[in-house]
Formats: C-alpha cells, structure tokens, sequence
C-alpha cells in the first residue's frame, strides 16, 4: 500500500503533467490521451457510468486514483 508521501508525490507529478496543455489530448466528450510521465507513449483516459476509468500502470496494478 502506498504511503501518504507516494500519494503525494504521484499527485504533484501528475498536476505537472495537467499542466502542460500538450500532454493531454482530447479525443471526444469521454476520452482523453495523456503523455506518460516518462514520456514513452501515452494513457487512455475515460469517463465511464461508474466514474474515470485510466489505463495507466498505476492505476491498472496498484488500484491507485489518477
């Protein structure tokens, strides 16, 4: 389980990266592409019924909110 400090920092790194108009592409009124922090490829994000639904390796094995 992360600590609070991981959050944190994964926090911080992903507004970084929200904050950079080029890293985050709209495809449509449900789905976004956005950079990859290490910058090889790039993270499908949705909106779903049940909430945002992301394909990044965080969000896929660690179960932790983008």
């Amino acid at each position: 389980m992360a600590t609070v400090q991981e959050l944190e920092a994964r926090k911080v790194r992903g507004q970084a990266i929200a904050e950079v108009e080029a890293n985050v592409r709209r495809l449509d009124a449900t789905e976004y592409r956005v950079k990859s922090q290490s910058g090889n490829g790039e993270y499908q994000v949705v909106s779903t019924e049940a909430g945002w639904f992301c394909a990044c390796p965080d969000a896929l094995t660690r179960v932790i909110k983008c």
